[in-house]
């Protein structure tokens, strides 16, 4: 999916990738965001696309002018899911709404995990029972 704009001065094409981009970058700034995570695979477009490259965690569907924004994230432990999600939401719509001139209809955050950190020292040597 891409935007395009036409007007007399001549065209102007925002492409998938850039609205990811937007996407992850007001993604990532938000309290309690840990990681992204790629979105499971959608088996139906992979074929029809033709590829097995690996699948970004921002999906986009254009829906007549207005776009729906689906994005993948791990969440940081110990935080609120709704307070994540709604924060997600309101930044990513803000974000590429701004940017682009489009309007965002919805922004679908999916908790796809929680990054919870290793334990202890990973440097530390193993030890073992007799």
């Amino acid at each position: 999916m891409e935007i395009i704009k036409n007007s007399d001065k001549g065209n102007l094409i925002i492409s998938h990738e850039a609205i990811s981009s937007i996407a992850i970058n007001a993604a990532k700034d938000v309290d309690g965001v840990g990681s992204f995570s790629n979105r499971p695979v959608d088996v139906v477009s992979t074929i029809k696309k033709g590829s097995l490259k690996v699948m970004s965690p921002v999906r986009l569907t254009q829906n007549g002018e207005d776009m729906d924004v689906s994005i993948c994230i791990n969440l940081l432990p110990n935080k609120k899911i709704k307070t994540v999600s709604e924060n997600i939401q309101t930044s990513v719509r803000e974000a590429i709404e701004n940017m682009t001139g489009k309007k965002v209809n919805k922004v679908n955050v999916i908790i796809a995990g929680i990054d919870i950190p290793e334990s202890g020292d990973s440097k530390a040597p193993l030890t073992s029972e007799e």
